[in-house]
C-alpha cells in the first residue's frame, strides 16, 4: 500500500543539500595499477653559448659552473597518460654521475617553468613559475651519486586540474652560487603509478524489476528488494565490486552500506521514503556514487484476493470437459482492487506474471492440461512493490480423451505400425507426427485408428498423437520410442530360460532392423566369432554346438553393401554344463576331521548324486544337489569323484577334484579347567601322529607375542602314537601357541600345525579401598574383591593384612565386587595380601596391595 509523498520532498532536498558524503577504501596490495614512465622531452642551456639551443640532446647535462659553462636543464613530461585516472605516485628523479668539488655544498633547486620549445636557450629561457624543492647537495652528502625525487603527485594533479597536458621542471644550482660547483646529472625522469577507479551506471531496482525512482515519485518496492547496477572499470585485469548506500531519505545521518544486492530494511516503517546509491570499487580505489535512486517501503500485499473463472473448464466434478493437450482461456479477475496491478500464476512448476489491461482489472492466461483429472491453477494478486497475496487455488476436471498407443518397431527404413485408441465415444479419428514432421490422420473405428510409419534414424522419436472428432482435437499424448537398427536375433535353443546343454548343438536366427542388409557379423565371447550373408529375406542362420557350460552373450551387427554397420543387439543365456558342479572346504584339512562337499547338477534331467573319495564305495544321493562330509583316513592329496545320476540310470560325465589332507599331527590341549590356558599353571598338549612311520614329534611353544625367540624341542612318538608336552604359562595375557610337525626315523618331515590357546588370567584384584590415607585404628571398613577372567571357577577369597590372620571371604558371582569388613590396628602403611580360590581347591598366586590407614579416632 502507498501513501502520499509530496510533504517529504522539501525536507529532503534541503538534507541532501546539507550533506556531503565521502567514502574511502582502505589500501591493500596494488592489483590494477598501472606503472610507466612518461613521455618527455628536455633541453640544457649554456651560459658559454648564450644563443645556442639544445632540443633533445643525448648524454648527461651540466648544472653549475665547470669552466666556461654554466649549465641549467629544462624537461617537459607529457600528462596524457595520467588523465582520468586516480594517481597513487608519480615520481621525478635523477642522480648524479660526477661531480667537480665534493667538499663544498651545493644548493639545488627544481622549479616548474613554462614549457620548453625547440628553440629554448641561455637567453631565451622559459620562465620560472613555481620553487618545487630545495636540496643541499655535496658534503655531508652522497657525492657523487646524490639522488633528486620528488614527490609530484599535488604538482600534477594541479596541473591536470588546470586542464593542462604537460608540466616542464627546470634542475639548476642556484643562481650566485654556481661557481666551482658544476656536477653532471643523469637525464632526469618521471615514473608514475595510477589506477582507473571503477565507474557504475545503470541503477535500478533488480527486485521489483523498477527503475532508479526520484524523491517526487519513489519505486514502490517490498521489503526483500535487490538493488541493481553495472560497474565498468577501464583497467582490464581488475576486478571491481559494486557497494551499495540506502538511507531514510531525510535522514542521512542513518546512511549504512553493503556489498549486498539485498539491503537490511528490518524495522523501516511501511511507506518510508529510502534513498539508496551505488559505487564501484576495485583493489586500489573508489570511484564516484552514481545517481541518487528512491524507493518507498511497501509492505503491505493486496487484501482482495483474484476470481479465476474458465468458459472450457468451468468444473471440478468428473468426467470433466476439454481433454489432455486441448488449451483453455483462464481469466483473472482483480474484482476492482487498483493495488493489484499483476498476477502470478503456475500450474505445475515455475511461476509466471501476467499483468491486467489496468490495475484491478483482468487478464487471459491460456493453460494446456498434459493429464486428465484434476488439474490446477493457482494465482495470486501482486502489486506495484512486487508484494504478492495468498494464493487462489482453481481447481477443474480435465475429461479424458487423450489417445494411448502401441507400436510394432522393424527398424529403420521398414515399416512400422502404429494402432492408436481413445476412451471418448465422439472419436473420428487420429493424428500422429514423428518430430514435429507432418501429421498423419488415420480413421477410428470402434474408437481405434491404425497406421504405418517409417523411421529414417536411430534414437529416441517423440510421437505426437491426436484424438479427433470431425475437425476439433479433443486430445493430445506424446510417446517416445527408441528407434534401432539392431538385427533381431532368435534362437529356439539358446535362451535365457531355456536349458541348452554343452555339446548339444542349436542355432541362431538374424533378422534386419533395417534396408539393404549383406551380411552379419556375430561375436560369443570364448564361444567363438565369424561371418555369415544374408539371404534374399535379409535374415541368415547361423549353427552353434557349445563346447563348454558357463553364461554367454551373443553379439550381432548386420552390415550393408558399403560396410557400413548397424548397432549391437545382445542375447544373453546360460548353457548347461554336464559336469556336476563340486565345491569342498579343505583348509586345514586333517585326517579323522570330517570335509563338508557341496555338489549338484543344472541337468534337467538329473534326479541324484553319485560319489566316491579316495577310492572307497560309491555314494549316492537322491537329489540333484546334495551336501555331505567326506572323512579322510590318511594325509595326503586325495580324490573325490563326482557324477551326477539321470532319471534314465545313467550318470553324466564326472567332475574329480584333488583334497588336500594334511600330514601334520593333531593337537588337543587341557588347561587347569578347560581347553583354555590359565596365567601361571601348567596347560597340556595331547599330539597324535598322522604321519605314517611317524617317530619323533619336533614343536615349539610359547606366545606369539611376547617377542622372545622359543626354542625348538623333540619328545618321541610313544607307541599309541600320541606325546604329551607340558608348558608353565607365565604371567600376563595374550595367546600359548603350540607349531609341531613330526618326523621318521628317515628324517622325513610332516606338514606343521600350529595351534593355540587363549591364556585366562588368574588374578585377583582390590577394586574398592576404604582407607586411602584416611579412616584410623579402629575405624571399620570394608574391601572390594573383584575378579577379571575365570569368575565361574572362582569360590571364595583368601587374604591378610600384614602379619594378621588368614580369613576367607565367599567369592558373589551375582556382583561387581564382593565385600569384606577389616578393622586396622595399624595405622600408617599396610599390605593387603589377597589370593582366589579356585573349584579345584588351588589358589591364584598372591597380590600384594600397600594402602595407608590414616590417624582418625573411631568412634567410643
Amino acid at each position: 500500500m502507498l501513501r502520499s509523498l509530496r510533504a517529504l520532498s522539501a525536507a529532503v532536498a534541503a538534507a541532501l543539500c546539507a550533506t556531503t558524503v565521502l567514502i574511502g577504501v582502505t589500501a591493500g596490495p596494488a592489483q590494477a595499477e598501472t606503472y610507466g614512465n612518461l613521455p618527455r622531452t628536455w633541453t640544457f642551456t649554456d651560459r658559454a653559448t648564450p644563443s645556442t639551443p639544445n632540443p633533445d640532446p643525448a648524454g648527461n647535462y651540466l648544472i653549475g659552473s665547470r669552466g666556461d659553462s654554466t649549465g641549467r636543464a629544462y624537461f617537459t613530461f607529457d600528462l596524457t597518460p595520467l588523465k582520468g585516472r586516480v594517481l597513487h605516485r608519480v615520481t621525478f628523479y635523477t642522480t648524479e654521475k660526477t661531480v667537480d668539488d665534493c667538499g663544498r655544498v651545493a644548493p639545488i633547486e627544481v622549479w616548474r617553468t613554462t614549457p620548453v620549445t625547440a628553440g629554448t636557450t641561455w637567453d631565451d629561457a622559459p620562465d620560472e613559475l613555481e620553487l618545487l624543492t630545495e636540496r643541499t647537495w655535496g658534503k655531508g652528502t652522497i657525492c657523487p651519486g646524490a639522488y633528486l625525487g620528488i614527490d609530484m603527485i599535488p604538482t600534477v594533479q594541479a596541473a591536470l586540474d588546470r586542464g593542462e597536458d604537460t608540466v616542464t621542471l627546470e634542475v639548476r644550482v642556484k643562481p650566485g652560487s654556481e661557481e666551482g660547483l658544476g656536477r653532471s646529472m643523469v637525464p632526469a625522469q618521471m615514473s608514475y603509478a595510477v589506477n582507473h577507479a571503477p565507474i557504475v551506471s545503470g541503477l535500478k531496482l533488480r527486485t521489483p524489476d523498477a527503475g532508479c525512482g526520484t524523491l517526487d515519485d519513489p519505486t514502490p518496492a517490498l521489503e526483500a528488494l535487490q538493488f541493481q547496477a553495472t560497474v565498468t572499470d577501464a583497467d582490464p585485469n581488475d576486478y571491481a565490486r559494486i557497494w551499495f548506500a540506502y538511507w531514510p531519505a531525510d535522514r542521512p545521518d542513518l546512511r549504512k552500506e553493503t556489498n549486498s544486492l539485498s539491503p537490511d530494511l528490518t524495522g523501516i516503517a511501511d511507506g518510508t521514503v529510502m534513498a539508496w546509491t551505488a559505487q564501484g570499487r576495485d583493489y586500489d580505489d573508489a570511484g564516484p556514487w552514481g545517481d541518487t535512486c528512491y524507493f518507498v517501503l511497501d509492505s503491505v500485499a493486496p487484501a482482495t484476493r483474484p476470481v479465476v473463472s474458465s468458459e472450457k473448464y468451468p468444473t471440478s466434478t468428473y468426467p470433466g470437459t476439454g481433454g489432455p493437450g486441448v488449451p483453455g482461456v483462464f481469466v483473472l479477475d482483480a474484482v476492482g482492487d487498483v493495488d493489484t496491478v499483476a498476477f502470478d500464476w503456475y500450474t505445475e512448476s515455475a511461476i509466471t506474471r501476467t499483468r491486467p489491461e489496468h490495475p484491478g482489472g483482468r487478464a487471459e492466461i491460456t493453460v494446456t492440461p498434459r493429464l486428465w483429472g484434476t488439474n490446477r491453477v493457482r494465482v495470486a494478486a501482486v502489486d506495484t512493490a512486487g508484494n504478492r497475496g495468498p494464493w487462489v487455488e482453481y481447481r477443474y476436471e480435465v475429461r479424458n480423451t487423450a489417445p494411448s498407443s502401441t507400436f510394432e518397431l522393424n527398424g529403420v527404413g521398414l515399416t512400422s505400425h502404429i494402432t492408436l485408441y481413445s476412451q471418448a465415444a465422439e472419436v473420428t479419428g487420429f493424428g500422429y507426427a514423428v518430430d514435429g514432421g507432418p501429421e498423419t490422420r488415420v480413421p477410428a473405428v470402434d474408437k481405434q485408428g491404425r497406421g504405418d510409419l517409417v523411421f529414417t534414424s536411430v534414437g529416441t522419436k517423440n510421437v505426437l498423437e491426436r484424438a479427433f472428432a470431425g475437425d476439433e482435437v479433443i486430445g493430445t499424448h506424446t510417446s517416445q520410442v527408441s528407434v534401432t537398427d539392431a538385427p533381431v536375433v532368435t534362437s529356439a535353443e539358446f535362451t535365457w530360460s531355456g536349458t541348452p546343454i554343452a555339446g548339444q548343438p542349436g542355432s541362431f536366427t538374424f533378422a534386419p532392423r533395417t534396408t539393404g542388409v549383406t551380411s552379419y557379423r556375430y561375436d560369443l565371447g570364448e564361444g567363438g566369432s565369424g561371418t555369415v550373408d544374408a539371404g534374399p529375406d535379409g535374415a541368415a542362420t547361423v549353427s552353434w554346438t557349445p563346447q563348454a557350460g558357463g553364461y554367454f552373450t551373443i553379439t550381432v551387427t548386420s552390415v550393408d553393401a558399403d560396410g557400413n554397420r548397424s548397432q549391437p543387439a545382445q542375447s544373453s543365456f546360460r548353457v548347461i554344463d554336464p559336469h556336476p558342479t563340486v565345491s569342498a572346504y579343505d583348509h586345514d584339512s586333517q585326517v579323522g576331521r570330517p570335509i563338508t562337499v557341496n555338489a549338484w547338477s543344472d541337468l534337467p534331467n538329473a534326479t541324484g548324486i553319485v560319489y566316491r573319495f579316495d577310492d572307497g564305495p560309491t555314494q549316492t544321493y537322491d537329489s540333484s544337489h546334495a551336501d555331505f562330509d567326506v572323512v579322510p583316513t590318511r594325509p595326503g592329496d586325495l580324490t573325490l569323484v563326482v557324477w551326477a545320476r539321470l532319471s534314465d540310470g545313467s550318470l553324466s560325465p564326472s567332475t574329480t577334484i584333488v583334497l588336500h589332507v594334511d600330514s601334520a599331527p593333531t593337537v588337543t590341549a587341557k588347561g587347569p579347567f578347560t581347553e583354555d590356558a590359565v596365567a601361571l599353571r601348567p596347560v597340556t598338549f595331547t599330539v597324535t601322529a598322522v604321519q605314517p612311520g611317524a617317530a619323533t614329534f619336533r614343536y615349539t611353544v610359547g606366545s606369539r607375542y611376547d617377542g622372545e625367540e622359543h626354542p625348538e624341542q623333540t619328545v618321541p612318538v610313544g607307541a599309541d602314537g600320541t606325546a604329551t608336552i607340558t608348558y608353565d604359562v607365565p604371567a600376563g595375557w595374550g595367546d600359548v601357541t603350540l607349531t609341531v610337525a613330526s618326523l621318521t626315523a628317515g628324517g622325513e618331515v610332516s606338514d606343521t600345525d600350529e595351534f593355540s590357546v587363549v591364556v585366562r588370567n588368574a588374578d585377583a584384584v582390590l577394586s574398592t579401598n576404604p582407607w586411602p590415607d584416611a579412616g584410623g585404628v579402629g575405624v571399620t571398613g570394608q574391601f572390594g574383591f573383584s575378579v577379571y577372567d575365570l569368575g565361574e571357577y572362582t569360590t571364595s577369597f583368601v587374604w591378610h593384612v600384614n602379619d594378621g590372620p588368614v580369613q576367607e571371604t565367599a567369592f558373589d558371582p551375582w556382583a561387581w565386587e564382593t565385600l569384606a569388613s577389616y578393622t586396622p590396628d595399624h595405622a600408617g602403611a599396610n599390605t593387603l595380601y589377597l589370593q582366589r580360590r579356585f573349584t579345584d581347591g588351588s589358589l591364584s598366586p598372591v597380590t600384594e596391595v600397600p594402602f595407608e590407614v590414616g590417624t582418625e579416632v573411631a568412634a567410643v
